[in-house]
């Protein structure tokens, strides 16, 4: 093995262990979609209203949020990797901390509400 690999691969083993020591927990926000339940009317009734029409943006949620869609389509890629297409008639909720890139297939409508009374999300 040449030193300079010998050398790199010695400082990774240190990080490694520096990281082990201070036991470091990484968390994924959480990200789930189902359909809609059948009481969706009532369950959003006093909600907010949101439109877009863009084609692509990012956004971080603080907090989180629960939103409905009630039309159109879009792709949601998260920092972590995760993908998730969304459509008309389903129920989605993620978790604090989390950010996507939305790309917007066909104009979209959603009904949503934050997870606590922490603010609004943000746009990166």
């Amino acid at each position: 093995m040449n030193p300079d690999a010998l050398l790199l691969s010695l400082r990774q083993l240190q990080l490694l262990l520096f990281i082990s020591d201070m036991n470091v927990s990484i968390t994924t926000p959480s990200i789930s979609r189902q359909p809609a339940p059948d009481d969706i009317e009532h369950t959003t009734a006093g909600w907010d209203t949101w439109h877009c029409d863009s084609d692509t943006f990012q956004h971080r949620y603080v907090p989180g949020a629960t939103f409905y869609v009630v039309n159109g389509r879009a792709r949601l890629t998260f920092a972590h990797g995760a993908q998730l297409d969304i459509e008309a008639g389903d129920f989605v909720s993620i978790g604090d901390g989390a950010e996507a890139v939305w790309e917007i297939s066909a104009p979209i409508e959603t009904r949503y509400t934050y997870h606590e009374d922490r603010g609004a999300a943000t746009e990166a």
